[in-house]
């Protein structure tokens, strides 16, 4: 697409070995508890201090304008702030709870002193401005207030580049005179997609006598899936955007990029969370009256099959995911922000 590249930092994998061999004792953490503990350690003091150097050499040879960079991408507001940038966060989910930016700091707080500079609580995330991809109904903190203030866009609503058309099988399955409701869409994304929940949850999904998708990712393990009862579909990937508006119900961990992709589409959603966000998301998901969600140690078989079962009976959950998906349908689309953006810049560089 003609964008100009630099590495800033090792591979995500890389910093989560690091991370794990550096801290063992988070093998003995589940639930929130790990992804309180994770969040400051792997982006603090793992990955931030790592992404300092190489970032610092693409800003003094390419000498942008602004920057953009998501909220975990703690050496973007240090570097932005040494070489006066404006810099703009990029939320891809809920925003970072303000505890978890006060402990990450704990650890890269040292690096904003080495270079004479006073490190915020909140890592600089909100200095100038925030792009926020969530509605805020389901945002549960005091919005912050950069300079600039807060963008909102739905990246989900239609591009106008079309969707790439479902597989003409699963297509025929979903939509044809012949296609079985519930449909259901499970997926776990591509980090939690090798734990037994997915297993689980298709088992159950697979116990409503529909249609079933699920995604297992690029590295997920399609043989676990053979032999699962009815009309199920598993395939490693599948266009989100053109399989939700087939679909009754979405069934998931409770990543951001599914639970506010079928947010935007109005779906009800049963979420089994597992960690990081994942809590916080199906929080959000169920006091918004759009889903519900099962507790770690809870989901076994049998549970998730009945919450599944409620969930589709449930009228009330369908008023609440049609009213989140109205509430998204009213946030500008991308394109619309990305001008909104120019205009903003615009406007600093007049100052």
């Amino acid at each position: 697409m003609g964008f100009e590249l630099f590495t800033a930092g090792p591979t995500f994998e890389a910093s989560r070995r690091q991370f794990r061999e550096a801290h063992p004792e988070t093998a003995r953490l589940t639930g929130e508890a790990l992804s309180a503990y994770t969040f400051p350690r792997l982006f603090g003091a793992t990955l931030a201090p790592a992404m300092l150097v190489e970032l610092e050499q693409a800003v003094r040879r390419w000498q942008p304008d602004c920057v953009v960079h998501e909220p975990a991408a703690l050496a973007a507001p240090l570097i932005s702030r040494q070489y006066g940038l404006r810099h703009v966060a990029h939320g891809y989910g809920l925003r970072p709870p303000p505890d978890y930016l006060a402990a990450a700091m704990t650890w890269f707080g040292a690096h904003w002193c080495a270079r004479g500079l006073q490190p915020p609580a909140d890592g600089g995330l909100y200095r100038h401005l925030y792009l926020d991809i969530a509605p805020p109904s389901l945002q549960p903190q005091t919005p912050p207030q950069p300079n600039g203030g807060v963008f909102h866009l739905n990246p989900y609503r239609p591009a106008d580049a079309a969707s790439p058309p479902l597989p003409a099988e699963l297509r025929a399955a979903l939509q044809g005179p012949a296609a079985l409701r519930p449909r259901i869409y499970l997926t776990f994304g591509t980090v939690f997609n090798r734990g037994p929940a997915l297993m689980v949850a298709a088992q159950a999904a697979s116990r409503m006598g529909g249609t079933l998708v699920v995604t297992v990712g690029a590295d997920g393990d399609l043989r676990s899936m053979v032999g699962l009862p009815g009309r199920a579909h598993v395939l490693r990937f599948v266009d989100q955007h053109a399989l939700l508006p087939h679909c009754d119900v979405v069934l998931s961990h409770g990543g951001a990029g599914t639970v506010l992709g079928a947010a935007a589409q109005g779906l009800p959603q049963l979420i089994l969370p597992q960690a990081a966000d994942h809590f916080r998301n199906a929080r959000a998901l169920c006091q918004a009256g759009a889903g519900s969600a099962i507790p770690l140690g809870c989901q076994t078989l049998d549970v998730v099959a009945s919450s599944l079962r409620g969930l589709l009976a449930s009228a009330s959950h369908a008023v609440g995911a049609t009213r989140l998906a109205q509430e998204m349908a009213s946030m500008p689309d991308a394109a619309a922000t990305a001008r909104r953006l120019e205009q903003w810049q615009s406007c600093v560089d007049a100052k």
